[in-house]
Order: C-alpha cells, then sequence, then structure tokens
C-alpha cells in the first residue's frame, strides 16, 4: 500500500478521470445536508435571541447545534469546493482566466442581486424585522454592504460567497504548493490557520486550508469512496466533541482557546460528515439528492425570509418550556426550506431564464450549444419521453 509521502510526491498534477459515482453522490447529498443545517441555524437565533433560554438542557443542545454541527458546515463547503475545482486546474494564465470569469458569474452575480434587492427594499420601502433598517445601511455604507467590503453583505449569510471568490482569487498560490510542496503547503497553511486568527473560529487562512485540503485529497488520488474504517475513530471522537462543545457555556474558555477547541474540532467535523455520508439510507436518499438541486437557491434566499417569519411567530407563540423551545428551535428553518424549495422548482419549470440568472448560471446557458431535440416516432410509447424529462 503507498504511503501517505509517495502519494505526495511532487509535481502533483490535474487529475483527469472522472469522479467516482459515489463520491458524487455523496458531495450531492451533503450540499443538501449541509444548506439545511444552514437554514436551521439561523432559523433558529430567535431561540435566545429574542426569547430568553428556559433552561441549562436547551442552552446544551443549542450549543452543541450551533457551535458543534453547524460549525463544520463552512470548512466542508471550502473542501468540497476544492476538491471539484483543484482536481482539473491548469497553472496557465488562460485557465485561471476562465476561472475567474466563470466564478464572478456564478457567484458574484447572485451576491450583487441578493444584496441589492433587499438595500433597495430598505431604502425605499422601510425596515426589515430582525434584518436590518435603512439607517443601518446608509451609517454603513451602500457600497459596502453591497459589495461586503470591510463589513458583512448586508444579506449576511452571503458573506460566504465573498470569501470564495477570495479563495478562488488564490489558486495559483495552490497550484504552485502541488508543484514543488504538497503536504509543505497543506502544514503551512494550517500554521497560518491557528496561529494567524488564534481566535476566530472562521477566517480566510482556515478556508484557504480547508480548500487546498480538499484539492489535495483529489490530486493525491486518496480513495475517498471506500472509508468505512474511518467510522471506528472518527464517529466516537466526533460524538466527543459534540458533548465538549455543549458544555462551552459553563467551561469559561477564553477566546484563543474555545477558537483553538472549534478549529480541532472542524478538522473531525468534516471527515465524520464524510464518514455519514457513505450510508446507504444517506447517499440513496431521493429526497436529499432532490433537495440539493435547489440548495442554492434556498441559501441564497433564505434570509431575510427566516428572519421576517420569527418576527411573525413570535406575535403568537414566544415558548417559554424547554420542551416548547426544542421544538420552536428548528420550525422556521424547515418551513422556510419547504417553502422556498417549491419556489425554486416553481420558477425553474416556470420561468428558467430568471430562475439561472437568480442563481447565477447566465452565461453558462447563453454560450453553452443547444443540444439536439430527441426525435419521436410514432408507437416509440412512454420511454420517448424519457430524454426530455432528463
Amino acid at each position: 500500500m503507498p504511503s501517505l509521502l509517495s502519494l505526495a510526491k511532487p509535481p502533483l498534477g490535474p487529475v483527469r478521470d472522472p469522479i467516482d459515482p459515489d463520491v458524487s453522490a455523496r458531495i450531492d447529498v451533503l450540499r443538501a445536508i449541509l444548506i439545511g443545517l444552514i437554514v436551521l441555524c439561523h432559523g433558529g437565533r430567535w431561540i435566545g435571541g429574542s426569547v430568553p433560554l428556559a433552561s441549562p438542557v436547551v442552552t446544551f443542545v443549542l450549543a452543541m447545534i450551533n457551535q458543534g454541527l453547524d460549525c463544520a458546515v463552512i470548512p466542508l463547503f471550502f473542501a468540497i469546493s476544492g476538491f471539484l475545482l483543484l482536481r482539473k486546474l491548469e497553472a496557465t494564465p488562460a485557465a485561471y482566466g476562465r476561472l475567474l470569469r466563470g466564478k464572478v458569474i456564478a457567484i458574484g452575480v447572485p451576491l450583487l442581486i441578493f444584496n441589492g434587492i433587499w438595500i433597495a427594499w430598505l431604502l425605499g420601502v422601510g425596515s426589515i424585522p430582525f434584518f436590518a433598517s435603512k439607517s443601518f445601511v446608509l451609517n454603513a455604507g451602500i457600497v459596502q454592504k453591497l459589495l461586503g467590503i470591510g463589513t458583512p453583505p448586508l444579506n449576511y449569510p452571503l458573506w460566504f460567497l465573498r470569501d470564495l471568490l477570495f479563495v478562488f482569487a488564490a489558486t495559483p498560490l495552490f497550484l504552485v504548493f502541488f508543484r514543488w510542496l504538497p503536504l509543505g503547503g497543506l502544514v503551512l497553511l494550517g500554521l497560518w490557520w491557528f496561529l494567524g486568527a488564534p481566535d476566530q473560529d472562521y477566517s480566510l487562512p482556515g478556508f484557504f486550508f480547508a480548500f487546498y485540503a480538499g484539492g489535495l485529497l483529489v490530486r493525491m488520488r486518496v480513495n475517498l469512496r471506500d472509508t468505512a474504517g474511518w467510522d471506528r475513530y472518527v464517529l466516537p471522537l466526533f460524538a466527543g466533541f459534540l458533548v465538549v462543545l455543549g458544555l462551552q457555556p459553563w467551561l469559561g474558555l477564553d477566546a484563543p482557546a474555545q477558537a483553538g477547541l472549534n478549529k480541532a474540532y472542524q478538522i473531525v467535523g468534516v471527515a465524520a460528515f464524510w464518514c455519514i455520508s457513505r450510508q446507504r439510507w444517506v447517499k440513496g436518499s431521493r429526497m436529499l439528492h432532490r433537495m440539493a438541486a435547489m440548495s442554492f437557491f434556498v441559501f441564497l434566499t433564505h434570509e431575510p425570509t427566516v428572519s421576517v417569519s420569527q418576527a411573525l411567530l413570535m406575535r403568537v407563540w414566544q415558548p417559554a418550556s424547554t420542551l416548547g423551545q426544542l421544538v420552536a428551535y428548528p420550525a422556521v428553518g424547515l418551513a422556510a426550506i419547504v417553502g422556498l424549495s417549491l419556489l425554486g422548482w416553481g420558477l425553474a419549470l416556470y420561468v428558467p431564464r430568471l430562475f439561472s440568472v437568480l442563481t447565477g448560471a447566465p452565461l453558462r446557458l447563453r454560450f453553452a450549444k443547444p443540444s439536439p431535440e430527441p426525435r419521436v416516432r410514432a408507437g416509440d410509447g412512454p420511454a420517448a419521453s424519457e430524454p426530455a424529462k432528463r
């Protein structure tokens, strides 16, 4: 069996083999799961924010979710992005130019649209409860809030898209590491992450580390399909971390110690989610695969949807019991996921061009060569409609 050092022997060139179907299916369902966790977290902010926590049990459970489960979501997204983008990327100016041009459209356009819409609403109509106000935008600066310059974008979850663009811009650095120092690059980026931002859970160094790690795995041709052997080590460690993170409110850790704990957990959490995704009932779930198709649209639109929903729900329900709060925490997020998924499917079905623009796909569609329509002959039966369905 080859050693890690032999697998990482430079240079690590592009991988042109197709992605293993099992790995592709697991990435697909993880998109749905991770976006769902983000929406549930943001949808539950009112419990503990506007409604005081009812008991230590609620405090523990919410800390375990918010500081535990959800904290592995963003690093895993960056790792998946690195896996998919760096596998074939060539170290040429032309390839780099195509990358930036494509990502500015696919990510930058939605970032501008879903910031610009709500900035215009705040300036022209008025405040959105639990989300933002006109004075907030004017004080921070319209351009700054539109682009997320020196401040989170107005639609705060979209900071992820802004930072993803920064990571894409740094891909020449990753290609240099692949050429000369594959494992050393990972070590350097890891040290930068832990030492360069010692009191921050999330930071650009951490995103660089996760993105590069994903690309390194694919270029080293690590077998990510057969990972059953990971379970006995990763999953118990993952469970232990979740318990410790749930106890954080009582541990009295200072900011650097808490950030260090969370960073160590993020590495384990990324591996744990990958282990969980290999389960047949997860990677084979039709519901999750269908949700994955709408996951980006749900991410783009879940704010201010969940903020408005929280404000409306609080008028009629402010749970004060432990059970009530544990039920209320995911309620808004689940409703948003279902409603926005249905909205997305409706737009994709009836106004596909608008849906493409909103989700950053217009140029890809515009420059793609149209595929010929399949010819349907009389007597072909139900099978004749299958190409159209696909």
